[in-house]
């Protein structure tokens, strides 16, 4: 059996451009199949086109030899071009912008129109500093579009703003070494190690980013799953589920630090009425006008959900009884001056409040009595805000007395005695 002791393996170029064609075409395809499984994600769809086109004018390239016409490397470096425009066009659409067709093919569009002019179409250098600057704008427009993502939650964004930006750097690298670069069998000979290195990484940008892509589609469904899960569909803010999923944590942290915490709940009047004599249209405007109020009046912290059906919720953490009635009073006043065109019927909200304490200590409890002092809004006539009874300890030569509990009608009695 022959020894390999002493044999020197050498990597050839060509096959390892030709494995980066293959790599390209089966992501190419392989996107274009994540897409027909999600036809929501178009970018989907556009990036694998962009695998597909860069194959192909590759394989023009590679064909184009001395004796071989001159079109097909024009048409080949066009279609690469185009392969990163639409690649770019991708990224827009993935973040939800506008896809400008006349950009996307300006690259194609400068390579033919350079490619008439005799002195361009026969110099390499020209070629490959053109061809190298085209691409790299598209790629470093395309990292653009990533770092300003509408979802800075996904994970696997980082790596690939990594990977682009590194496939950009490496576009850039050839123009200052263009005159050397590889192009014919005799030149790839004397700079294999250059022809390998350029090679290589574009199989690792190939392989890399069509992974990815594909990742970030996916998170983008399951996150979308989970905000669907958690989000109100008719208000947009979140639902019942996640007001417990989100607000009892961090109660649960509020009362292990002693902080204060108020939860706020908002029930509009006479919501029926609007619904029968106006229409449900008309009364699902109410609702989402009034979560619009709400939610502008919370702190980033805060959490704010619809529970029911006209039934809002607020979890206020470092928020004392003084602060919680004036926010509500607040929203209470604003929603009361609503108008609502073509309405017939008045447009108020109550609201009952109520501290975390030892009879509150976890969610469920402070919402019933937050609905006990809600009920007592109601009963007092309605458009107005309600505290819980508040028991308050006096001592008096060491002994504690009892108050009374505070039985005030509004807010604006209540709230110097409160807190």
């Amino acid at each position: 059996m022959p020894s390999l002791a002493g044999t020197t393996f050498l990597i050839d170029p060509p096959t390892v451009c030709a494995v980066t064609v293959f790599v390209a075409l089966i992501g190419g395809l392989l996107l274009i199949l994540a897409w027909m499984q999600n036809r929501s994600e178009p970018a989907l769809a556009l990036w694998g086109l962009g695998y597909l086109l860069g194959s192909l004018g590759v394989v023009l390239m590679a064909l184009g030899g001395p004796a071989s016409p001159g079109w097909l490397i024009c048409i080949g470096n066009a279609l690469i071009c185009s392969s990163y425009g639409t690649m770019w066009a991708g990224a827009r659409s993935f973040e939800g912008r506008r896809i400008r067709i006349a950009l996307v093919a300006a690259g194609a569009a400068v390579w033919i129109l350079a490619w008439q002019f005799s002195g361009f179409s026969q110099s390499v250098r020209l070629h490959v500093v053109l061809l190298s600057g085209i691409c790299a704008v598209y790629v470093l427009l395309g990292a653009r579009e990533v770092w300003d993502g509408r979802d800075p939650d996904l994970i696997s964004r980082w790596p690939t703003l990594a990977v682009v930006l590194i496939h950009a750097g490496f576009l850039l690298a050839r123009i200052p070494y263009a005159a050397s670069l590889p192009l014919t069998p005799i030149v790839i000979e004397a700079h294999r190690t250059a022809v390998v290195i350029l090679a290589f990484e574009a199989l690792f940008a190939a392989f890399s980013l069509a992974f990815l892509r594909v990742s970030m589609a996916k998170e983008r469904a399951e996150l979308q799953q989970r905000k669907a899960a958690s989000t109100d569909a008719l208000t947009g803010i979140a639902n019942r589920r996640s007001f417990f999923d989100v607000g009892a944590p961090m109660l649960e942290r509020a009362i292990a630090d002693r902080r204060p915490a108020a939860l706020l709940l908002f029930d509009l009047d006479r919501f029926k009425e609007v619904n029968d004599t106006n229409g449900h249209e008309a009364g699902d405007d109410v609702l989402i006008r009034f979560s619009r109020q709400l939610a502008s009046r919370m702190r980033p912290g805060d959490v704010c959900a619809r529970i029911g059906g006209e039934e809002f919720a607020c979890l206020l953490v470092d928020t004392t009884m003084s602060a919680a009635l004036q926010v509500a009073e607040r929203i209470r006043n604003r929603f009361a001056a609503t108008v609502f065109a073509g309405l017939t019927t008045s447009t108020t909200v109550s609201v009952g409040i109520a501290m975390a304490g030892e009879s509150g200590r976890t969610l469920s409890a402070l919402l019933g009595r937050a609905d006990r002092a809600l009920y007592r809004a109601k009963a007092e006539g309605r458009n107005r805000v309600a505290p819980e009874p508040l028991v308050l300890v006096e001592k008096n030569g060491g002994e504690a007395t009892r108050l009374p509990a505070l039985e005030g009608r509004t807010a604006a009695f209540a709230a110097p005695l409160a807190g």
